[in-house]
């Protein structure tokens, strides 16, 4: 799946043009694309599934990575994406270090948001490196 855009003026293009066309994206981006991807499928496999507090649902198994592309910007983004919409109102039960304790947050963004950010902050730093390496060996 590929989001042009952003907001309410955002397109998703699926199917087989979708396919073909992060495949050209992909390849434009190169090594830092992969490093993208690998940092958001991180966060879905080491948080998400294992955190989400619905653990027979479709809402955990419907989360997927989708690129966004970003026209005029010079900007590409891999996103987290679940499309069922009341995914973002499931409550979770737990608060703090605790098994039995309770919690008051939002599971999307305990679970999501915030592991996300993390791993954000983490692939900034290692960007300009892997991108260093892909220019010395003549990705680009």
């Amino acid at each position: 799946m590929i989001k042009v855009g952003k907001g309410r003026a955002t397109v998703t293009i699926t199917g087989p043009l979708a396919e073909d066309l992060s495949s050209e994206v992909r390849g434009l981006l190169g090594p830092v694309g992969d490093e993208l991807q690998f940092a958001a499928d991180g966060v879905l496999h080491q948080h998400v599934r294992k955190e989400w507090p619905v653990k027979s649902g479709a809402s955990r198994d419907a989360w997927t990575t989708a690129l966004r592309v970003h026209p005029g910007e010079l900007r590409v983004e891999v996103v987290m994406v679940n499309p069922l919409k009341y995914a973002r109102y499931i409550r979770s039960t737990k608060l703090g270090r605790r098994a039995d304790a309770t919690r008051l947050r939002n599971v999307l963004q305990a679970v999501v948001r915030k592991p996300a950010r993390l791993a954000a902050r983490e692939l900034a730093g290692r960007l300009p490196q892997v991108l260093g390496a892909a220019i010395q060996k003549g990705l680009f």
